[in-house]
């Protein structure tokens, strides 16, 4: 136990965030519940944020100094506090007191307030490791980018906020507590790190029925039960060393659960219901690159959900707790071991199966099937989707795969190559919607139809066929609307929610017939996203039967934009709603807090453009797009805007040199592209603008809007075999759109 005297004063703040309703804190879990206790002692998650003492600050506040891109910081202490000396926001130096510790381990991190009770996560953290791993020592979150004071990556801003960012994964029954008149916070917890009642909901009932027996309670006096409590085991052939779970797992509740914070996702509400599924009140990121390679490996940090969604031992019936001690974290047998509870070692731990050297690193099931990717400098996290390596995905996409995962010097090539020679063609000719995902991302002919076997495969996952609901063309895809109507109506949540946001380019008719049913679904984040399509459609315009639908949606997405008014995309959120409700005054009150709230905020600012666009101030629009775009020299949509402002003052010229310095700076985006074409074909530059599409085109193969912007042109200009030529690469590569078909027979 470490001396009451040393973080008194601490101690006695800490006690002042007061239990709220029903929850009674870990002390009294720990006289029932021991052992449980005894192993969430010293865990990740009891150790997620403490108070700053001699004994939980691990970090070198001896005077110790850090200097990286000409930034020092100096870390010392002062009487009993922490401080931390280092550049601010604002450019200059300044002492910050160490108000919670953040993590332990690989790495510790440090909370500093600032005004209005927000907390800050500082970018240098203490590198935990031992000395000999590379540990002990301060390091910097990006190494490899100078972050400037008005970066908005900088530790300072909005995205570095513990508030809205971090703490409701790092404490228990967190509430942000935003006010936005005053724009401060008062965040509260029930307790400082994450405890029994984060994952078990409250436990005062519990506590008394643990007290009385009483057995008219339910439940044993718990919200829900996260227990699979259906004496299900695992079951090994030792003929074909197949394994199946002797029952059929009913509820997912436990992987949901955990999902909560081990998943990359958006927060609705701080309102967490317990018993209920994830998505009620967080939507989990899909499938997207890049946060995910095409074929749903890791490529950044997902924090393991959305990956074990994608597995087959998910699928079968396998939770967290098969393999993990849920209350240590750790693994319930070391390192191979925790896999060989269900994989016969007979088979699997043999040569002849992972063809490496016995007890090297790629003997490991982990190695190979949970390969590791490194996250905030010096954390591996292994990939949880636990697939076959398939060197052949990467050398069609440019996927990592477990294998150059370790060969770091080989190529792909090589990699598939020796696969092959020990396996054959067993595993690449088994179909993988990686290539489907990566034909889509890369505009290859087919790409459609390659996405519809995805979508139809009753033996995908739910987040693949949402990942790929949301890729349909509806112009491309005869079976786009077929699809629709399978995932509106399907059992998860993440496709219903997918359907909903494939329709954000349909018309306005259409995405309210789809949408309107979906307004009443059971899972509240389903019901934003179906909110968010309709709510601006016009009472007067719907059937009076469904004007009181069309008045509770939009009262519910407006309040849910209300819980993000704390950062500035939840502002300019509201100042477009706003506007799309005809509220012009109230939408530029939006727009000036959010830029007021964070400066650096590029979306906020381009909102507002636009709104002075409809006024009809052009010369502000043109102030606001110019100083986004000294913020930011790559933000696409700022060029477009200015050289559409410029235009509407009647000056091409000053609009093609805009365009034409985007096309120069920035690689990644069409659109500049054909804005350019465009601007030249209207010019009288006819030869110019298809000249600028072929170079285009180099880059961005097959992209539509090039291509029916040259065949328009090439028309135009009576040049009917150019023009045919387009005609030929349009049908080619978007086979069932009839109107493509119909310009091809009509050349």
């Amino acid at each position: 136990m470490e001396p009451k005297n040393e973080y008194s004063a601490l101690q006695i703040e800490l006690n002042n965030h007061k239990h709220d309703v029903g929850f009674i804190g870990s002390d009294k879990c720990s006289s029932c519940h021991e052992k449980e206790y005894k192993d969430w002692l010293g865990s990740d998650h009891q150790l997620a944020m403490q108070l700053p003492t001699d004994s939980t600050v691990l970090g070198d506040f001896n005077n110790s100094k850090y200097t990286i891109y000409g930034v020092t910081s100096t870390f010392l202490k002062q009487d009993d506090s922490f401080i931390i000396n280092t550049q601010g926001p604002d450019g200059n130096y300044h002492d910050y007191k160490v108000k919670y510790t953040f993590g332990h381990y690989p790495l510790q991190q440090y909370l500093v307030e600032f005004p209005n009770g927000k907390l800050q996560v500082i970018t240098p953290f203490w590198d935990s490791r031992a000395k000999d791993e590379g540990g002990q020592k301060w390091q910097h979150l990006y190494p490899d980018e100078f972050i400037a004071s008005h970066d908005e990556l900088n530790w300072g801003r909005p995205l570095q906020n513990w508030n809205y960012m971090c703490a409701e994964c790092h404490s228990t029954n967190v509430k942000k507590n935003y006010d936005l008149k005053t724009q401060t916070y008062n965040t509260t917890f029930d307790e400082i790190n994450v405890s029994c009642e984060a994952c078990h909901g409250p436990g005062d009932v519990h506590a008394k029925w643990a007290e009385n027996k009483d057995q008219k309670v339910k439940n044993m006096g718990l919200i829900f039960d996260i227990m699979d409590r259906d004496s299900a085991h695992w079951k090994i052939d030792p003929n074909t060393a197949l394994v199946t779970r002797s029952k059929p797992r009913k509820s997912n509740m436990q992987v949901e659960w955990c999902g909560r914070c081990h998943s990359r996702r958006s927060q609705l509400t701080d309102e967490f219901t317990f018993g209920k599924m994830l998505e009620h009140t967080h939507q989990v990121a899909y499938l997207d690159y890049p946060l995910y390679n095409d074929d749903g490996t890791n490529n950044d940090e997902d924090y393991v959900y959305g990956s074990f969604l994608q597995s087959k031992m998910y699928a079968k019936g396998v939770t967290c707790k098969d393999c993990h001690n849920v209350h240590s974290g750790q693994l319930k047998i070391e390192k191979d071991n925790v896999c060989f509870q269900c994989h016969m070692p007979q088979k699997y731990k043999s040569t002849n199966h992972h063809k490496h050297e016995e007890n090297s690193d790629g003997a490991s099931c982990i190695s190979c099937h949970m390969p590791k990717i490194t996250v905030m400098v010096v954390d591996p996290r292994s990939d949880h989707s636990m697939r076959i390596p398939r060197p052949d995905i990467s050398v069609k996409t440019g996927a990592t795969n477990a294998c150059n995962n370790c060969h770091k010097d080989k190529s792909n090539e090589w990699s598939l190559a020796a696969f092959k020679n020990w396996y054959g063609n067993k595993y690449d000719t088994i179909p993988h919607y990686g290539f489907a995902f990566h034909k889509v991302r890369t505009n290859q002919p087919e790409a459609q139809k390659a996405l519809n076997k995805v979508i139809n495969d009753k033996n995908m996952a739910h987040i693949v066929i949402g990942t790929a609901i949301r890729f349909q063309d509806y112009s491309n895809n005869p079976m786009a609307f077929e699809n629709l109507e399978m995932a509106l109506a399907s059992s998860s949540p993440l496709v219903r929610r997918a359907g909903l946001e494939s329709l954000k380019n349909l018309p306005k008719q259409q995405q309210f017939e789809y949408a309107l049913p979906l307004t009443k679904d059971s899972i509240y984040g389903v019901r934003y996203m179906a909110n968010s399509l309709i709510y601006d459609i016009p009472i007067t315009n719907v059937p009076k039967e469904q004007q009181a639908v069309l008045i509770n949606t939009r009262k519910e997405y407006i309040n849910q934009l209300l819980y993000w008014q704390d950062r500035a995309l939840g502002l300019s959120s509201l100042g477009v709603a706003a506007l799309n409700l005809g509220k012009q005054e109230q939408a530029e009150d939006y727009f000036k807090k959010a830029v007021a709230l964070d400066t650096l905020n590029l979306i906020a600012k381009i909102n507002y453009a636009d709104l002075k666009r409809m006024q009809g101030k052009n010369e502000e629009c043109i102030a606001i797009l110019k100083k986004i775009i000294s913020i930011d020299k790559t933000f696409s949509v700022a060029y477009q805007a200015l050289a559409f402002a410029y235009i509407r003052m009647g000056d091409k010229q000053k609009a093609l040199n805009t365009l034409k310095t985007a096309i120069n700076i920035i690689k990644n985006d069409p659109q500049n592209h054909y804005y350019f074409a465009v601007l030249q074909n209207d010019l009288g530059q006819n030869k110019q603008a298809i000249s600028t599409i072929m170079k285009a085109l180099k880059t961005y193969p097959n992209n539509e809007e090039l291509l029916t912007l040259a065949y328009s042109i090439h028309l135009n200009n009576n040049e009917i075999s150019e023009a045919k030529k387009i005609a030929t690469i349009l049908v080619k590569t978007y086979p069932n759109n009839k109107q493509y078909q119909q310009i091809s027979n009509s050349n």
